[in-house]
């Protein structure tokens, strides 16, 4: 599996890593684990609906979610776009 992330996803890591630095830490091991097992319990990651029912959600620390789209084009790859926490979506 690949995992690929956007420049907005980039610069709201950099943003909650200045406030909390402990964050990139958690990113980076929930991240890994998604790479390797996306159905790894500690994730908890689950399908939104609605509009946004073609997006996933991992969690990585407190009520913090990492937003993903699996690739129409790129076989086998995921797409992190967003950070967000639990009550904004």
């Amino acid at each position: 599996m690949n995992i690929e992330f956007t420049d907005s996803f980039r610069k709201k890591i950099k943003k909650i890593s200045r406030k909390n630095p402990d964050f990139k830490t958690a990113l980076i091991k929930q991240l890994k684990l998604f790479k390797n097992n996306p159905l790894h319990p500690s994730l908890r990651l689950h399908k939104l609906k609605g509009a946004r029912s073609e997006q996933l959600a991992i969690w990585i620390k407190g009520d913090l979610r990492a937003l993903s789209i699996k690739s129409k084009t790129i076989k086998d790859t995921y797409v992190f776009f967003d950070l967000i926490t639990h009550d904004e979506y």
